[in-house]
């Protein structure tokens, strides 16, 4: 993980580099960021509205704790990368030994901001390479350097490099129109009713009336293209919301580079959301594999949206997919045996239950809610016992090769008769009915018993639990004694 050229940015000379960044800068690229030393420090400074600093990192146990950090990790290897740009600055420390390389490409990359970087001096005093000879006319031109000595000698990671800040304003053709250019003074309000000027006047509101129409103009145009993206959005499966987008427009009217970042953010997570949605990872993972997808994509959703990064990813799914459904399999197991006989927490009705495998009858404490005040059984005892039953019936489903869409599942099952008990239920009631898997009986206190209808499918059940726990092969009813 800590490469020969590995060397976190020391927290003065972080400080020395914020301290060159114009205070209305907001978004932020580290490439080689590290472990993200210099991009906690931008996102920490006291005062400013830096809103988010994205890094590139090739390392993946370096990119892991930068994830840790709640940093977005847009790419691996920032020579190769090809992203957007939409940011204010790029703040960075790159490798001594090819730090000119990867200045360079911060230049060509960085449509309109700052660039702070640090490099081995010697790379700037030395310009006898057509990288270093490009780097210094651009750095006459555009910028400045400060020499900070062998400031990394008493580092977290120390060397004797002597090492040189580099500071570069890249600016873009302005967009703005120069309304005034042809005013070279202020004119005395008198004049202006004088007769001799009546001509220019005339003139004056024909510009009027030239950036009028060159505003309707360009105005319908952004609207035409909004519409358009809209349409390309829909057609790639996810529809523009206003809600999703509702901050977007205002902020062209102000900050391109704003603008882009947060649509860009959205998009970007959108589309990657959309992927795993149509791979229907529903049919092969438990609530508890799904949230923490939902939670990855949330936080990796700032991955490049390319071809070869959505086939890489699906890819590496793919070859996991056994793996993960051992996973879930298991996460349901663990749900259905967290009380079991020999627990000092163990609840009332769960003591059929063992810790190594699930008994042919299931029994639920919380399974149901009968209403004491209507007198009429419902499923809402909440959301997880629900998860419960989905999950379960979700992995046999797959199991033994049926659609889950088309399985009657225990919750469908429960509501069919509660339904059909209605309200006034009075003892005795027929407390029996069935799901595609299970016998089911439930009881006025909650409780409800699930019998597998099949031995296969129980035994199955519990082999691939073990799997997913590594179980086979250990005597796993000692254990449990």
């Amino acid at each position: 993980m800590f490469t020969e050229e590995f060397f976190p940015t020391p927290p003065d000379v972080s400080a020395k580099m914020r301290a060159r960044i114009s205070k209305d800068a907001q978004y932020f690229l580290e490439p080689n960021a590290g472990k993200g030393d210099l991009a906690e420090a931008i996102r920490g400074e006291r005062g400013y509205d830096r809103k988010k600093v994205d890094c590139i990192e090739i390392s993946p146990e370096l990119c892991a704790i930068l994830q840790d950090k709640d940093f977005p990790v847009v790419g691996t290897d920032w020579l190769e990368y090809d992203g957007v740009c939409y940011y204010d600055a790029i703040v960075m420390n790159p490798p001594f030994s090819n730090g000119d390389a990867h200045l360079l490409k911060a230049w060509d990359f960085l449509h309109d901001g700052e660039i702070v970087c640090l490099l081995n001096e010697e790379t700037i005093k030395n310009p006898h390479t057509k990288n270093r000879k490009r780097l210094a006319a651009i750095i006459e031109q555009h910028g400045e350097v400060e020499y900070l000595g062998d400031c990394f000698s008493t580092a977290e990671r120390k060397t004797g490099v002597r090492v040189a800040l580099v500071y570069l304003k890249k600016e873009a053709e302005d967009d703005r129109l120069d309304l005034w250019a042809n005013e070279s003074q202020e004119r005395d309000i008198a004049d202006d009713i004088q007769a001799g000027n009546i001509p220019a006047l005339m003139d004056s509101l024909g510009n009027m009336q030239h950036y009028y129409d060159a505003a309707n103009i360009h105005m319908f145009k952004a609207f035409q293209h909004i519409r358009k993206a809209a349409i390309y959005m829909e057609a790639n499966g996810h529809k523009y919301l206003k809600s999703d987008y509702d901050n977007i427009l205002p902020l062209a009217l102000e900050n391109i580079n704003a603008t882009k970042a947060e649509f860009s953010k959205i998009h970007r997570n959108k589309s990657w959301h959309k992927v795993f949605s149509r791979m229907e990872f529903h049919k092969w993972l438990d609530q508890k594999q799904r949230n923490e997808l939902i939670r990855d994509i949330d936080r990796n959703g700032n991955i490049p949206f390319t071809k070869e990064n959505i086939k890489g990813t699906l890819q590496n799914i793919f070859e996991q997919r056994q793996r993960l459904f051992e996973q879930s399999v298991a996460n349901v197991f663990d749900e259905l045996t967290r009380y079991y006989k020999d627990n000092a927490n163990h609840t009332e009705g769960w003591k059929t239950n063992d810790n190594y495998k699930i008994n042919k009858k299931i029994i639920f404490p919380w399974g149901c809610r009968f209403d004491k005040d209507f007198r009429k059984f419902t499923t809402s005892y909440g959301s997880s016992m629900m998860d419960i039953y989905n999950d379960l019936d979700r992995v046999l489903c797959v199991m033994t090769g049926r659609n889950f869409e088309h399985c009657e599942t225990i919750g469908e099952a429960l509501r069919r008769k509660f339904d059909i008990l209605g309200y006034d239920v009075k003892s005795p009631y027929d407390n029996e009915t069935e799901s595609r898997f299970f016998f089911i009986k439930f009881y006025m206190k909650g409780t409800v018993h699930l019998t597998f209808k099949d031995n296969a499918d129980w035994e199955l059940f519990n082999k691939t639990a073990a799997k997913g726990r590594a179980w086979l092969g250990q005597d796993t009813q000692s254990e449990a004694a």
